[in-house]
């Protein structure tokens, strides 16, 4: 096939990872009720495209060009809990309530690459049980040899959102998804060797958050723990339901969501960010993380309920030409 042809399907080029977990019945899951689990203990990354020209595969097993296929991704879960990050570097999780039943401050904690809370900073306290802050999956997007390069969107048409929270089983609960974050960084590839900073280049809400969660420094809005003892509103990018445009601090706004438009996908026609440009058969590293948000309104005590559903998330993404 002519590169110019290919060129010409990578416009419609869609892709979807889809990330699937269980949530663990629990008396309560709150941010203040003990830092309880959810657990996870499995995760699938599914991807498909209409054609094959946006790939995607395990970070481990590099880009597949000999198949031209591939489609599919999996990897494993694990349990996680409430945490709270500004820029999944450095997270938090609750250490001491008051007797108005708010959390009036939190610990900082090494966390490895798995996600699991190894030792505070201060070095004398030990987590125990594990406990931890994220799942985290790592994939490389590329396009097939010789077909250029293209810029990576969410993927948007009507009534279909580009990131999406499912529950399979009969959910008990609606804490867990609407207390959820989807994190993705973006990181170059020189050969298959990592090259620069690992960016997080947006973070998704199922819901939009506007007020505030049960802590003793809350405030409205999207907020995370600050230090060990305050909350502030996030500096990240972050988008939520079927809301593609961010407003930074500048009053900029930034629309990260390709359209469909019969077959093919196109451009935001204005304030168009990308979530990875120039993309091409080199790839690039893409990494979702998922947490539960703990400074979330909805991340609340739930001593009445137990939600032992599997919830997926699904993600979709669409490639642009250049």
């Amino acid at each position: 096939m002519a590169v110019k042809q290919l060129k010409k399907q990578l416009i419609a080029s869609i892709l979807s990872v889809a990330v699937a977990f269980v949530a663990l019945a629990s008396s309560t899951y709150a941010w203040y009720v003990s830092n309880n689990t959810v657990d996870a203990t499995t995760s699938t990354i599914a991807a498909k495209t209409d054609n094959f020209v946006l790939q995607v595969a395990k970070l481990t097993e590099g880009a597949q060009y000999g198949t031209n296929q591939s489609l599919v991704a999996s990897s494993i879960g694990h349990k996680i809990s409430p945490s709270s990050t500004n820029d999944l570097k450095d997270w938090y999780a609750s250490l001491t309530w008051g007797q108005d039943g708010l959390v009036h401050s939190y610990m900082q904690a090494d966390v490895n690459e798995t996600g699991e809370y190894t030792r505070d900073k201060t070095g004398t306290y030990t987590i125990d049980p594990a406990r931890y802050a994220f799942i985290k999956s790592e994939y490389v997007i590329y396009t097939v040899t010789q077909t250029g390069t293209c810029d990576v969107y969410l993927a948007t048409e009507d009534g279909v959102p580009a990131v999406q929270v499912t529950a399979t089983g009969t959910a008990t609960s609606d804490i867990i998804p609407k207390s959820l974050r989807v994190g993705i960084t973006m990181q170059d590839l020189d050969g298959t060797t990592p090259s620069g900073d690992e960016e997080l280049v947006l973070v998704y809400a199922p819901y939009d958050e506007a007020g505030k969660g049960n802590d003793g420094t809350g405030i409205d809005g999207w907020t995370y723990v600050a230090d060990t003892a305050n909350v502030a509103p996030v500096t990240y990018p972050h988008v939520y339901g079927e809301n593609y445009i961010w407003t930074d601090s500048s009053k900029v706004q930034h629309n990260y969501a390709a359209q469909k438009n019969g077959s093919v996908y196109t451009a935001p026609t204005s304030n168009a960010t990308t979530l990875a440009s120039d993309v091409d058969c080199d790839g690039k590293i893409m990494r979702v993380y998922i947490w539960m948000e703990g400074t979330d309104e909805q991340c609340v005590n739930n001593s009445s309920e137990e939600d032992p559903s599997t919830y997926q998330v699904t993600v979709s993404l669409a490639g642009v030409a250049k």
